[in-house]
């Protein structure tokens, strides 16, 4: 019944974000689905610079699973071309063996994309991310989640881009000493519109 509901409410969130991304990753051990939600793309809410997303990411590392839906702002930096800032905050779920965590980390990423470059090579952008909830911002026995991700992407057709990046992933229980909940390399593939 979890396994039907959790492919239900997948399919269902792909066409929700579907209005400006869906991506896929997986390494070894690994399979993530994200997608996220851009107010560039919906002109009604888009009435500054600032543009407001939304995003969702599922995340099923061997036999443990987590599920996040976060908002964040993002504009560009003044005087640095090509680099954009987001800050907001994910609540992040998590099933590691018969304990559930939850937490309300809050979120920073930095995005640079590259100037054009000659010869027709495609785009090619660098984002760093950071997530950290302490004990204050995690509920019921979790005490803290922290998250850092690294990813480069290139855009080979237009609006299909392909990226790797690697990701390193804590969630601290009350009496538990094991926080590590996935660490590792991935590739996918990104879909905007």
């Amino acid at each position: 019944m979890f396994k039907k509901t959790l492919i239900l409410t997948l399919l269902s969130s792909m066409v929700l974000f579907a209005e400006s991304g869906i991506g896929i990753n997986i390494n070894d051990d690994d399979l993530e689905v994200e997608g996220v939600l851009d107010s560039r793309n919906l002109e009604a809410l888009q009435t500054s610079s600032t543009v407001y997303q939304a995003d969702f990411n599922f995340l099923n590392a061997d036999s443990e699973k987590l599920a996040g839906l976060g908002i964040a702002a993002t504009n560009k930096v003044e005087g640095l071309e090509g680099v954009e800032m987001s800050f907001g905050a994910k609540f992040i779920w998590a099933e590691v063996g018969t304990e559930d965590f939850t937490s309300l980390p809050l979120m920073a990423q930095v995005r640079y994309t590259f100037p054009p470059l000659q010869f027709n090579i495609p785009p090619v952008s660098l984002e760093a991310r950071g997530l950290y909830a302490p004990g204050s911002l995690s509920f019921g026995d979790s005490e803290e989640y922290s998250e850092v991700r690294f990813s480069a992407d290139i855009e080979m057709i237009n609006n299909v881009k392909v990226y790797a990046g690697y990701r390193n992933i804590h969630t601290s229980y009350e009496g538990i000493t094991r926080s590590l909940f996935d660490t590792g390399y991935y590739a996918g593939l990104k879909i905007t519109y």
